[in-house]
């Protein structure tokens, strides 16, 4: 049996390193690559099983298929690509490029995924959604704050005295960091857990605070303003490396632990001890979650929180800092997708994507090409996203299996998985890079991404893709790595950390904002319109905001990830992904609407309805309900026929958890 290393291309914290049991060309099982620096062989379920069961799923879709009025029919790969060819070329004459939308995403990272962008730049450009699905407003508030995004590497923990995972549950979504947590507890430190539900992680925790939904932002003025009163600032880098403390103190001085108490419903004792050990306890490090920035206050939320740590000193130094995302490999790779060729471009805000499709002109959308991405179950509103896409005259979809999107395309055409294919995978949450070989021959007539559209593109006779093999593009990509000694054959070898990250960002105490500092009140928010304080404003759903509609919806609706799968991947591989979907309610939430353990019930939004079943539980708050997302709609519900469009304070993020919901026993 041989044994391949390569690397799990999900989009999640980790990227773990896998191995390949191979034998008669076929894979036999997976395991962890205990040699991996990241996860040390260590992987969650679906690393182990998930991706076996996806490659050789006898659901999976192994030739083009093209819908007719008998139905889906396969075709060959040349008479896809003809009528791709053609039907674009129509639209192209008469409506130029932009009435053709390209939506893709992170449902496989791989750099060579990124030629489907340089095939539409080849094509004239297009129409792209622009903002985020999932990290939007705190991304761009971190941008504020410290002027680009850095992380600390994940062993830095056991430097800190004191752990906040606010909004962030390693437990369930990133269980490779749960041995260094564990270690740092060992060690001393304490760890704190700031979430709404009681998460797994809450097993780790010294203290729980379940802050209400979207209220997160009021809660981290409140523990600044009893900082800053009993003096547990550290002035000299403040005086250093902060510009705007003042203005930001005249913030914060109305925000009292019981003022905070009323809004997030935390109790004022809480707050100050909060505050008290945060304030006194260095170094102190924050794992941030992707939650909590899911409301249309989530960028000021982020930059809160942000500010305890600048206040208290907590940024360049071993074991502090506030780690949300990074990004750093993307500046180091020569970028193979076409940004440099003349074409046109529109964009579409990715949280109101479905109105901003159907509203679009001059021109209007007349076809959708999908890769990487299951809009019509992950985009919020499903019903208006199904609309969107009705009114598309050509779609075409890439994937493994019928996806709610596939089943709404015109022509779907399957796709590698990364056990079929090449690539090199990098991580906007640690610092390495790594090989992913072709494992085993591709199944039936399935192609990888780069293999599909380089054919497109010769079919089209686009002379800007140039038809060259995935080692070669991928050298160019890698090309200016050369001069720290890493090219495609080196990473060949194993994995290879980022040459130019800190294991502690910010030491020399310069920041990439205008000031040189990290910024309180921020000059680029002020300069984009934004509010430059990271002032607290209620959600656009919330019971202080609008007591009409908490009267008839008075349940916060949370959508958080599911550990077994990853947004919509993987739930059609079990029946218990089939089946209908749980809403866990409190006990005393379930008792006063009259639901049973079990039942059927109908979760209502101002968007629409859906059946799920009754968990009752303990781990929600009395004024929430947890549903998971990722459900497909074709398995009988999914939680975002419940979900709504609304644009964020920034960084046009999906404020998916800004959703007030009722719930009642089924008729």
């Amino acid at each position: 049996m041989e044994q391949i290393r390569t690397n799990c291309p999900l989009d999640c914290y980790a990227h773990c390193g896998l191995v390949a049991h191979v034998a008669d060309g076929k894979i036999i099982k997976i395991t962890g690559d205990e040699k991996h620096p990241v996860n040390k062989g260590l992987i969650c379920p679906k690393g182990r099983f998930k991706h076996l069961q996806r490659l050789y799923s006898e659901e999976r879709i192994t030739t083009p298929l093209h819908k007719t009025s008998r139905g889906w029919q396969p075709l060959s790969w040349e008479n896809a690509y003809e009528m791709i060819a053609g039907e674009l070329t129509k639209i192209l004459d008469v409506y130029g490029p932009l009435a053709i939308l390209h939506h893709d995403n992170c449902g496989s990272e791989g750099i060579l995924k990124t030629l489907s962008h340089r095939f539409f730049n080849a094509l004239g450009g297009c129409t792209r959604p622009t903002g985020s699905i999932c990290w939007g407003s705190g991304y761009q508030a971190q941008v504020y704050d410290f002027g680009k995004l850095q992380l600390h590497s994940w062993e830095d923990v056991l430097n800190s005295r004191l752990i906040l995972l606010w909004g962030r549950d390693p437990a369930s979504t990133n269980i490779q960091m749960m041995p260094l947590l564990q270690q740092a507890r060992k060690k001393g430190a304490r760890i704190i857990v700031i979430n709404p539900l009681k998460v797994a992680s809450c097993s780790l925790a010294d203290l729980h605070i379940s802050p209400r939904p979207g209220s997160d932002g009021a809660l981290a003025l409140a523990v600044a303003h009893e900082i800053i009163k009993n003096n547990r600032v550290n002035q000299t880098f403040i005086d250093q490396h902060v510009y705007g403390f003042d203005r930001y103190c005249d913030l914060v001085r109305n925000y009292t632990p019981e003022k905070a108490a009323s809004i997030t419903g935390v109790p004022a004792e809480q707050i100050r001890q909060l505050a008290e050990i945060y304030g006194t306890t260095s170094p102190a490090c924050i794992l941030l979650g992707y939650g909590l920035q899911r409301y249309t206050n989530g960028g000021q939320t982020v930059r809160a929180i942000d500010a305890l740590a600048a206040v208290t000193g907590n940024i360049g130094i071993a074991g502090g800092g506030v780690n949300y995302a990074g990004g750093h490999w993307k500046g180091l790779f020569t970028p193979i997708d076409g940004r440099e060729l003349p074409m046109t471009t529109r964009s579409l805000p990715w949280p109101t994507l479905a109105d901003a499709i159907l509203e679009a002109g001059d021109p209007p959308v007349k076809s959708i090409f999908v890769t990487r991405s299951n809009p019509v179950t992950q985009l919020p509103h499903t019903g208006r996203v199904r609309e969107a896409f009705g009114q598309s005259r050509f779609t075409v979809v890439v994937d493994m299996f019928m996806t709610d999107t596939a089943e709404m395309a015109n022509l779907v055409l399957p796709c590698t998985t990364f056990l079929e294919e090449e690539d090199v995978i990098y991580s906007s949450w640690n610092h390495y890079l790594a090989y992913s070989p072709r494992v085993v021959p591709p199944v039936g007539q399935c192609r990888s991404d780069h293999h599909i559209f380089a054919g497109l593109a010769k079919m089209m006779g686009l002379p800007n893709f140039p038809q060259r093999s995935p080692e070669q593009w991928l050298a160019e990509a890698l090309t200016p790595l050369s001069r720290y000694g890493i090219s495609l054959e080196q990473l060949k070898k194993g994995p290879v950390r980022h040459p130019l990250a800190p294991d502690v960002p910010w030491q020399d105490g310069q920041f990439a904002t205008p000031s040189g500092k990290f910024e309180l009140y921020s000059q680029l928010a002020e300069a984009d319109g934004v509010n430059p304080l990271p002032v607290y404003e209620e959600p656009a759903e919330s019971p202080l905001r609008d007591a009409a509609l908490a009267e008839s919806y008075p349940l916060h609706l949370i959508s958080a990830h599911h550990p077994d799968y990853l947004h919509s991947q993987f739930w059609n591989l079990t029946e218990k992904g089939r089946q209908i979907q749980p809403v866990y309610l409190h006990p005393d939430t379930a008792a006063s609407t009259g639901v049973r353990q079990g039942q059927e019930v109908v979760v209502a939004t101002r968007r629409g309805e859906a059946v799920f079943k009754a968990v009752i539980s303990d781990k929600v708050r009395p004024d929430t309900a947890l549903i998971h997302q990722g459900h497909w709609a074709r398995h009988g519900n999914g939680v975002n026929h419940l979900t709504p469009q609304y644009i964020p304070d920034m960084g046009l993020g999906t404020p998916y958890y800004d959703c007030l919901c009722r719930v009642t026993p089924k008729p």
